[in-house]
């Protein structure tokens, strides 16, 4: 899709890294956003700052979204003054957010009445990945169109996949981060196990890192929750707990038991409520310590 018109809508954490990396390989990117700072660096990259996203829907051939949730995506393409009807006929979506398999299945209905495609494409790698152009990116889509922007896709993440159709994006990558967050919930408890045996936690984040008890999710998480907090937060907790909570309720309208994702959820639940929110989601891994009374950081301070 070189020559491509290419818009982005959210340019956020995330958003952000990704449309600098598309401006570095040579498309033409607009966008919207309210924030100086954003528009202040991609405008120095070369990227081309309009009001509205009403007037980047006019002004493009595919429109990139990456937001929070199912609100802001209906907002942005199904609401009142939604981008679907201002777009072009052979026009594409793609949309990389973490959202319900159904907003994306009402906006490719949508499309569809205005010959425009949908490209169903969340992402993971966080906003190392974004930066880095390592993401991993889950396409659901028909097959022509993945053909199509798969050029586009591979500008932004090192394994794409096509998952199948529109929708199914959204599916894997629930599926992706409920392990995760449950995992993070069980990182918790282990390390509140060995803080109360007395176990040296650095050491044991080695032995573990080496061993079968090894995770993603571990291996991000222990030096993280082992040091005081950077500042630097990609994706928040209380996205995570979003997750959480679509993945229970796909769950429960497939007639799928998701016990641990539930009980997991409530973790979450309550770190919001405590004003983790903000926070990286491995934060929960904290509250689960408290609640058992285990000092994860004994020497800080």
């Amino acid at each position: 899709m070189a020559g491509e018109r290419i818009g982005f809508i959210g340019v956020g954490a995330m958003g952000m890294p990704m449309a600098r990396r598309l401006v570095a390989a040579g498309y033409s990117v607009c966008f919207t956003s309210r924030r100086p700072e954003a528009i202040r660096r991609l405008v120095a990259d070369g990227a081309t700052s309009l009001p509205t996203p009403l007037v980047v829907a006019d002004q493009s051939d595919v429109v990139m979204s990456c937001l929070p949730s199912d609100d802001e995506l209906f907002q942005v393409y199904l609401g009142p003054e939604g981008v679907v009807e201002h777009l072009h006929a052979g026009a594409t979506i793609v949309d990389f957010s973490s959202a319900s398999p159904m907003i994306m299945q009402r906006i490719e209905a949508e499309a569809q009445m205005h010959q425009v495609r949908v490209v169903d494409a969340p992402v993971s790698g966080g906003v190392f990945g974004a930066e880095h152009g390592t993401l991993t990116i889950m396409a659901g889509c028909a097959d022509e169109v993945f053909v199509e922007v798969r050029p586009l896709l591979e500008a932004l993440g090192s394994s794409v996949y096509h998952v199948g159709d529109v929708g199914m994006g959204k599916v894997f990558k629930l599926v992706n981060n409920m392990l995760n967050g449950t995992a993070l919930v069980l990182v918790g408890e282990a390390l509140s196990l060995a803080a109360k045996a007395g176990a040296d936690l650095g050491l044991l984040g080695e032995v573990v890192s080496g061993s079968s008890g090894n995770s993603a999710a571990w291996s991000d998480a222990v030096p993280k929750l082992l040091r005081e907090a950077d500042g630097v937060v990609g994706f928040k907790l209380e996205l995570m707990r979003k997750d959480l909570g679509l993945a229970a309720a796909l769950g429960a309208d497939l007639g799928v038991p998701l016990a641990l994702t539930t009980l997991a959820l409530q973790f979450y639940t309550a770190a919001c409520a405590r004003g983790l929110g903000k926070h990286g989601p491995h934060e929960v891994a904290r509250l689960v310590a408290r609640l058992a009374d285990a000092d994860l950081m004994p020497d800080a301070g």
